[in-house]
């Protein structure tokens, strides 16, 4: 953002977002600090002509937030540069939930996309040692000390895909559910990139726009009858996988998800899915235990496929007592493809909210593997160069035997069996909502 000039813009959508949030902070600098603030970031760039242009998600937990951000933004801007949004069909609690930048510098556009909102708590380092640094910018849900996610930093052809999606959602002639806020058209340019031929990699951006939300008389000029990509992309790599599956997720309470997992369990060698316990956070925390263990409990079932099945979470180690939170989403088969962004694996952010991701094939190999490497280090505090880290299946077990010993990050896990009561079923209608029009399970898996 600070690279940006005259001409630029920056471009993005957040679920959630505080303006001052510090994207440097320094306890030996607070100056410095509080120049890097989210808020005063945006404002330098207005200073010297860059366009800026904002879509923050609103529903009811939100709106004030969001409100207080935009207005301020506004005000900054001398426009309307941020938009309160909610075009999906749960506006009680459903999302726009994409965590999306797009940022021109010149002749270059980046683009960034995961689960990180720049919001309480989400700073942090590698060590997740709760750190000065850290605390400047508060604590996440629960008062989670550590919090573990990830997002993607994109140069090249694919940055085009997702101006033209911030372009189509923010230029949508259907009015969000607040009207105040009357978003100024602009017209499509295709941004400047770096051209990469030939390429190794295929990437593709995935999204979720929800059928339902688009009877509503959303997405019309772009998604007529709403876009499940992303929920379809993962079922394709799933089916496709041949070695193994490792997926970070914050909450796997999709049950037709882990049915997919199930019917490919025969053929893979492991599967590692990497969650939280599902107390933090404590809002309706029994209705996630429900849906949790209800999903997971599919790969359980048959007594010897269930052996290929490990499931963990996270502690700092500096504290065992605190649980390390993880935040993203991330689902990887065979060091050759990935499929990360905003959306988990749960129903309403694969087939009601609005979200966005990216599949990433790597026909070498090389660059998921790295990528696989990177976190295995990070969560089994090894080296990245550690011969452990090089097969998949020796790693498999290295997770397994620091989860036995219990010495450092990594613990077993598999949630409670809670009961299914008024309140999950509260839960489902205000958060679960499924946004497909067709309800045959059947008919939308072929």
């Amino acid at each position: 953002m600070a690279k940006t000039k005259k001409g630029d813009f920056i471009h993005g959508t957040a679920f959630e977002v505080r303006g001052y949030i510090m994207l440097q902070p320094n306890p030996d600098d607070m100056e410095g600090s509080e120049r890097s603030s989210l808020k005063n970031v945006l404002r330098d760039a207005v200073g010297r002509g860059v366009s800026v242009r904002l879509l923050i998600n609103c529903n009811v937990m939100q709106y004030l937030w969001t409100t207080l951000f935009c207005v301020q933004m506004n005000w900054i801007c001398g426009y309307t540069c941020c938009g309160i949004d909610n075009r999906h069909y749960n506006w009680v609690m459903g999302n726009l939930h994409t965590k999306m930048w797009v940022i021109k510098m010149g002749n270059e556009t980046v683009a960034y996309n995961g689960g990180i909102d720049i919001s309480l708590g989400r700073w942090d380092t590698e060590k997740h040692d709760n750190s000065k640094a850290r605390q400047m910018n508060g604590k996440f849900y629960g008062g989670a000390a550590g919090y573990h996610d990830s997002a993607m930093r994109m140069l090249g052809p694919i940055v085009v895909d997702y101006e033209r999606h911030f372009h189509q959602s923010w230029n949508d002639p259907y009015p969000a559910f607040f009207p105040f806020h009357i978003l100024p058209k602009y017209d499509w340019v295709e941004p400047p990139h770096t051209r990469y031929t030939p390429s190794r990699f295929q990437v593709q951006l995935l999204r979720t726009l929800g059928c339902k939300g688009s009877l509503k008389g959303y997405y019309q000029n772009f998604a007529p009858r709403g876009e499940l990509s992303g929920f379809r992309g993962l079922l394709k790599m799933i089916e496709n996988a041949k070695e193994y599956l490792y997926m970070e997720d914050q909450f796997f309470n999709h049950a037709e998800l882990m049915a997919a997992i199930k019917q490919r369990l025969p053929v893979l060698k492991f599967v590692i899915l990497l969650t939280n316990d599902q107390a933090t956070p404590a809002l309706f925390s029994d209705a996630r235990y429900y849906l949790q263990h209800q999903a997971l409990k599919l790969l359980m079932e048959d007594s010897e496929l269930s052996k290929k099945v490990f499931i963990y979470r996270l502690v700092r180690d500096t504290d065992m007592s605190e649980p390390l939170y993880v935040h993203t989403k991330l689902f990887m088969a065979d060091d050759e493809y990935v499929i990360t962004g905003s959306f988990g694996a749960e129903r309403s952010a694969l087939t009601n909210d609005r979200e966005a991701g990216m599949g990433i094939y790597d026909k070498e190999g090389k660059y998921i593997k790295e990528m696989r490497k990177r976190l295995w280090s990070e969560h089994l505090m090894l080296p990245l160069n550690h011969p452990i880290l090089e097969d998949p299946v020796r790693g498999s077990q290295e997770w397994e035997r620091q989860a036995k010993d219990a010495k450092g990050r990594v613990r077993s896990y598999f949630p409670k069996n809670a009961s299914r009561n008024i309140i999950t079923d509260l839960f489902e209608i205000i958060y679960e909502i499924d946004g497909r029009c067709c309800i045959n399970l059947a008919e939308f898996h072929t």
